[in-house]
């Protein structure tokens, strides 16, 4: 089989996916995760059929139009393609970092003249000269510098890096996602439940809607284990008093409710985060529902909003998963 691509038609090995063809051969393709769940290698077919396993889980529009995962594809007929969404480098730098927990750092960015983005989106940020890239997401508004929510890792490559890289070249990539307010609904119900630094977009999202001047209701709910990973606590109850149609919940898994409720009381519940939303009841039917943070609780979810009548339309997700995670 063939692979038209860009002036090149390419051979495919038995077993290779397109991605792994394009690269095989010297193309380069957005890619993070590999494995279906970050969206960023969608590509788009002018001609060919695309294996089913290749469109799985995209929205019926995006699979009309033809796009398809390269690092899903293993075609079985010569195809044609070409690139979908932005493939723009953009040139930045690191202008601050501030740890916002032990485990976490907000890090913002020059925001590059002529790059666009809608809050709640993620970026790929490389790192020059060795080619490190991670993919982040945006909490920032357009207008200012572009904030992200990085989580520390244990000999994290980007992560740790990043403690001290304040006035440091960078590249980005982007914008990528589904995850981002949409304008003209400013009476729909939002959810938007998320773990970890999953709460960064959610954020984005949140503060794109407060700037619209959304006033539908709005529920926010940020999970982690412990206390200490609600890391952005106190900025989410200052939103939620400036905001009355805003309810801000908290879900953790270990401690006393006491000590995690904290000055927010029950605000904060002990819990797992999906047992904490079926506490507050089935969405409106109109609700829109958006989901961020560890792959596996964002598909459970998924599940569980569309069995309660959520359609699958208004369930955006952004499935966070470390590079080289095995499927």
């Amino acid at each position: 089989m063939l692979i038209h691509f860009e002036g090149q038609a390419i051979e495919v090995s038995p077993g290779e996916t397109v991605l792994q063809c394009i690269e095989r051969h010297g193309g380069t393709l957005p890619a993070f995760c590999r494995r279906g769940i970050c969206r960023t290698c969608l590509v788009k077919a002018r001609s060919g059929s695309v294996p089913p396993a290749a469109q799985k889980g995209l929205k019926e529009a995006l699979r009309l139009q033809g796009l398809f995962l390269a690092c899903q594809c293993e075609p079985s007929e010569d195809i044609e393609l070409e690139r979908y969404g932005s493939s723009a480098v953009y040139d930045s730098c690191v202008e601050r970092v501030e740890r916002l927990s032990e485990r976490v750092l907000r890090v913002y960015l020059s925001a590059p003249e002529g790059f666009e983005y809608r809050p709640g989106q993620f970026i790929q940020l490389e790192r020059p000269g060795d080619g490190v890239s991670r993919a982040y997401s945006l909490a920032s508004l357009p207008g200012a510098a572009l904030e992200l929510h990085v989580a520390l890792l244990p000999g994290g490559a980007m992560s740790q890096w990043l403690v001290g890289a304040t006035g440091e070249p960078v590249r980005l990539r982007g914008s990528f996602g589904e995850c981002h307010y949409l304008p003209g609904e400013l009476e729909r119900p939002l959810c938007l439940a998320g773990t970890g630094t999953g709460l960064a977009p959610l954020l984005g999202i949140l503060r794109a809607a407060l700037a619209a001047g959304h006033h539908g209701p709005i529920r926010l709910y940020h999970g982690s284990v412990q206390r200490s990973g609600l890391y952005l606590w106190d900025e989410l109850m200052a939103l939620e008093r400036m905001a009355p149609h805003l309810r801000v919940t908290g879900s953790v898994l270990e401690g006393p409710a006491a000590e995690a409720g904290g000055a927010a009381g029950a605000s904060i519940r002990v819990e797992a985060l999906d047992a904490t939303i079926a506490r507050d009841g089935a969405s409106p039917p109109e609700e829109r529902v958006f989901l961020c943070g560890h792959a596996d609780l964002v598909r459970a979810l998924q599940k569980k909003f569309y069995l309660s009548g959520v359609p699958l339309a208004r369930i955006h997700a952004d499935a966070f998963v470390a590079p080289g995670t095995p499927s």
